[in-house]
């Protein structure tokens, strides 16, 4: 499942997680938490979806569906976050990946969760994952955040739930992904010398984390997973809008 904003260019937000869902051999279910205007270069506004509007989408699906595992990308905030997860909580036992969507690639700000630790804590604890990228942890830690400490802040964070921090938080190792789990560290290494950039990349690769849990895998390797498929979509084409395969037979250059 996929609980997220609806982006009518489909290179993010619930419209890409299901596209993606789709590749991993898992039925994907879509949850508007936003409404947006945008394409993949510019973007404008914003509609959120309260609470109750998000929990009224979700409760006949999981009345009749035994649903493995969702994915949270864009929401309004701490607030309407919380009562999400809780009712998902109450009502199924599937695993809770966060993408904590704070800046369109379009520029638009969402959120200022600077030092949102004591926020998040109470969330934090439901989750099975959170995928920062290294702005969206340095907005989170806020002042914690002291330049070069940003793999102390993840390990700070992953007291309370496993941080996967996206690549590019060190300019020598661009493309690295390391996921935090307690005290242990796992790096993912790029597997192709050069990609090409996509909207919505972020999205995707959480929402290719969600689908391998679904299926049943470790987080390392539902991690390991995601990176394979996530440099694919990439290399789909050289545009900012890419194809969703799991093997990409064809180039398709715009």
């Amino acid at each position: 499942m996929s609980i997220a904003g609806f982006d009518p260019s489909a290179g993010a937000g619930v419209l890409a997680d299901v596209k993606c869902f789709e590749q991993h051999d898992v039925y994907g279910f879509g949850v508007c938490s936003a409404l947006t205007v945008q394409s993949d270069t510019s973007f404008y506004k914003t509609d959120w979806i309260d609470a109750n509007g998000i929990i009224e989408q979700l409760k006949p699906l999981l009345d009749k569906f035994d649903v493995k595992a969702a994915k949270i990308g864009l929401i309004r905030d701490t607030d309407v976050l919380l009562e999400v997860v809780e009712y998902l909580k109450e009502h199924s036992s599937m695993k809770l990946v966060l993408d904590p969507v704070i800046k369109a690639s379009a520029g638009y700000s969402f959120h200022d969760w600077s030092d949102a630790l004591l926020r998040f804590q109470p969330i934090l604890g439901h989750l099975d994952l959170l995928t920062p990228n290294a702005e969206e942890m340095k907005s989170l830690g806020g002042t914690a955040f002291v330049e070069d400490s940003i793999d102390v802040l993840a390990m700070e964070w992953a007291k309370y739930c496993p941080v996967l921090l996206k690549g590019g938080h060190i300019e020598e190792e661009t493309g690295t992904d390391c996921l935090f789990i307690e005290k242990d560290r796992f790096t993912f290494k790029p597997e192709l010398p050069s990609v090409y950039q996509k909207h919505g990349s972020g999205c995707v690769l959480s929402a290719s984390i969600t689908a391998n849990l679904g299926h049943g895998h470790s987080l390392p390797v539902a991690c390991q997973k995601a990176k394979t498929y996530i440099e694919t979509f990439l290399n789909s084409n050289h545009g900012l809008l890419g194809y969703h395969r799991l093997i990409a037979e064809t180039n398709h250059d715009r």
